[in-house]
């Protein structure tokens, strides 16, 4: 291309952004859409590679590679400990991220660098060229953007001038997606999946909410305290992050919600509608129980074996009407569920640990388990209206 029309292309590119600029969902929707755009055109890229860091309990950002040969854009996670490893510390990404200075290395030429190894796989394939750029967008948020091509030569200088012509119009944009990533991702760390898109769909109104139908779980980790009071309260917070991690992986792969954490317990729902009958959220809630104690079990086996103190729980359920939704003071809410099932629920989990039984459940629970319970008695719960049979579960050996 010559430079005019390399110039005009990057001007109705330019054009383009700012125009749909409000069509741009995600980050690797950005990224495909551009990298098309550009190909198009006629700018030989090969390979594009456009990654954020974010804001993340787990995950340290995103890269976002786009190949001509490929349907669609690929959007890859780099997790906290990924960016510890030497494949990060030894590539350009990590040098654009903390250096933030541009990167050309003109691979046709030979111009490699020892520090990074992966120019050499470039150049072993046949790519020319690659020009790195970190795009600081919002104040403190970093993207870096990579772009290789094949093309004898490598790329002009009107052609870097103009990628870098993109970037004022690329950085508000990149600024726009990440805030409404960020906004997902604290919505649903914080409140759970569901309970944070309601969040975001705009039911924030004080008392704000919905009765429902569910099966309530409830967790509640034996002798914390007595625990806490031996190894300290910091050493406790690895146990319990690691103790949580048994039940709440263990309540989503059966497709329920963690709506809370209190101390060392924890509350779940499995919603019943038009997808989940009672039956269904029942039998939901019992696997994901015993999927959680031997998760537990084996966790506790491994502390032993290194000796720590074993870990149990004591897990309840029960079906019934709540109340979800949002209470609170004026400036502080919270999005919850009330009413007398989460009542009950709490004292079938009280008598988890009386009982000695890891796993109990109201009558409403083992009326949808047939043959596999055994009564522990009718129990009288303050609070709680009427007499209740509380069950156990009862699985061949």
């Amino acid at each position: 291309m010559e430079g005019a029309s390399v110039q005009a292309a990057f001007e109705h590119i330019a054009a383009w952004l700012l125009e749909t600029a409000d069509q741009h969902t995600s980050l690797r929707a950005l990224t495909g859409e551009l990298a098309r755009k550009l190909h198009t055109a006629g700018l030989p890229l090969a390979r594009v590679n456009l990654g954020v860091f974010a804001l993340h309990p787990e995950i340290a950002g995103y890269a976002v590679i786009w190949d001509p040969t490929k349907e669609e854009a690929l959007e890859v996670p780099i997790r906290r400990e990924d960016t510890l490893t030497a494949t990060y510390i030894n590539s350009p990404i990590r040098a654009l991220v903390e250096e933030r200075r541009h990167l050309r290395y003109r691979l046709e030429k030979g111009e490699l660098d020892d520090a990074f190894p992966v120019l050499e796989e470039f150049q072993a394939s046949g790519h020319t060229d690659y020009a790195g750029f970190p795009i600081p967008y919002g104040g403190e948020g970093i993207a870096v953007l990579t772009l290789n091509t094949t093309r004898p030569g490598g790329f002009t200088e009107v052609e870097i001038a103009g990628f870098e012509r993109l970037f004022p119009v690329l950085k508000l944009l990149i600024h726009v997606t990440e805030t409404q990533r960020l906004a997902k991702t604290v919505l649903r760390t914080y409140l759970g999946r569901d309970t944070g898109s309601r969040v975001l769909a705009g039911e924030i109104l004080r008392g704000q909410g919905e009765e429902i139908e569910a099966a309530l779980w409830l967790c509640d980790l034996r002798d914390f305290t007595a625990m806490t009071a031996r190894i300290g309260s910091k050493p406790m917070i690895q146990v319990m992050n690691a103790y949580f991690d048994c039940m709440a992986e263990a309540v989503w792969e059966q497709g329920g919600e963690v709506l809370k954490f209190m101390g060392d317990a924890m509350l779940a729902v499995f919603r019943i509608d038009a997808d989940r009958s009672a039956a269904q959220a029942a039998q939901s809630g019992v696997e994901a129980a015993h999927d959680a104690l031997a998760r537990l079990e084996e966790l506790s086996a491994r502390r032993v074996a290194d000796g720590f103190l074993p870990l149990r729980a004591g897990i309840a359920l029960h079906v019934g009407t709540v109340v979800y939704g949002n209470i609170g003071a004026s400036s502080r809410l919270d999005f919850t569920v009330m009413g007398g099932a989460v009542n009950l629920v709490a004292r079938i989990q009280h008598l988890t640990g009386s009982a000695h039984e890891p796993l109990l459940f109201s009558d409403r629970i083992a009326e949808h388990l047939g043959a596999a319970t055994e009564s522990v008695g009718v129990h009288e719960f303050k609070g709680v209206s009427r007499p209740v049979e509380v069950f156990k579960s009862v699985r061949e050996t």
